[in-house]
């Protein structure tokens, strides 16, 4: 189970962070939300964010929580 603070690694393909480390945010425990994940990068993206919502199976856990 993915923690806050943990290194995640990007699968999701169309993703601008595909294959890319980001730190984990937060993680909602409802079922009902598709994308529970909150995950900070260093870099930001074409619009200028530096976050994204994914889901559990599009993440691979690097570890990394305190």
């Amino acid at each position: 189970m993915l923690k806050k603070g943990s290194q995640v690694k990007i699968l999701r393909k169309e993703s601008y962070w595909f294959n890319k480390v980001g730190v984990v945010v937060s993680v909602e425990k409802s079922e009902a939300i598709r994308y529970p994940v909150v995950v900070r990068f260093d870099s930001v993206n074409y619009s200028g964010t530096n976050t994204n919502n994914f889901s559990l199976s599009e993440l691979t856990d690097l570890g990394g929580a305190e």
